[in-house]
């Protein structure tokens, strides 16, 4: 029986996951289109890692430059402050905020998300979504590294949890960690949850999958 939930943030709880998209090539719009392009397809097979690790990847691998710290951070910079505007005034995903009201007291909810830890705290305050969830977990701790820490620190058994998210990288850290995997399907993950068994296009779908896991 499913005792707790892992939910990933943006796709799964909020529509923001083409806002960041959007960003990532806001961010770096001023430099050479072929480099710009090739961040931005970066970007696309790696998503739900951290900002961080893309922009390193941005100035040692695409651009061929040596790491700079302080570079990294001013597009991290830029890139949150683009983000956080849009993340506050964005859509919930379908059936999110339904499933969350009707089950916050069933279920042990978290989420596991790439964004930095001070960051996702400050959007779940602004979306007024901190009442919903026992423990909100960002970077820079890695999802299979925040599943291990709930296991740890509540006693669950992976049986009695579950993950729920909308990218390969979601899938991968449930599958490593043992739990059942739920997919939010999008255009984007067609192909990488083609071999998920639980899939949903309204979360509120999930009520009916969790009573059968």
């Amino acid at each position: 029986m499913i005792k707790a939930i892992v939910f990933d943030f943006d796709g799964v709880i909020l529509e923001s996951a083409n806002i960041k998209t959007e960003a990532f090539s806001e961010v770096v719009k001023d430099y050479p289109k072929p480099q710009a392009e090739a961040f931005a397809a970066y970007h696309m097979s790696h998503m739900g890692i951290s900002r961080h690790v893309k922009f390193r990847y941005f100035i040692e691998e695409i651009l061929g430059q040596p790491y700079c710290e302080n570079v990294e951070q001013e597009l991290a910079d830029r890139f949150a402050e683009i983000v956080f505007k849009r993340v506050i005034k964005c859509p919930f995903v379908p059936g999110a905020r339904e499933f969350l009201e009707r089950n916050y007291k069933r279920y042990a909810l978290y989420v596991a998300s790439g964004t930095p830890q001070e960051e996702l705290q400050q959007i779940m305050e602004g979306r007024d979504l901190n009442g919903y969830f026992k423990a909100v977990y960002g970077a820079p701790m890695k999802k299979e590294e925040i599943v291990e820490s709930i296991c740890s620190g509540e006693n669950f058994h992976r049986g009695e949890m579950c993950f729920v998210g909308d990218a390969l990288t979601d899938k991968m850290a449930a599958y490593h960690t043992g739990l059942n995997f739920i997919g939010r399907n999008t255009e984007d993950n067609a192909k990488d949850f083609k071999d998920v068994t639980y899939r949903v296009d309204n979360l509120m779908q999930m009520e009916k999958l969790l009573g059968g896991m």
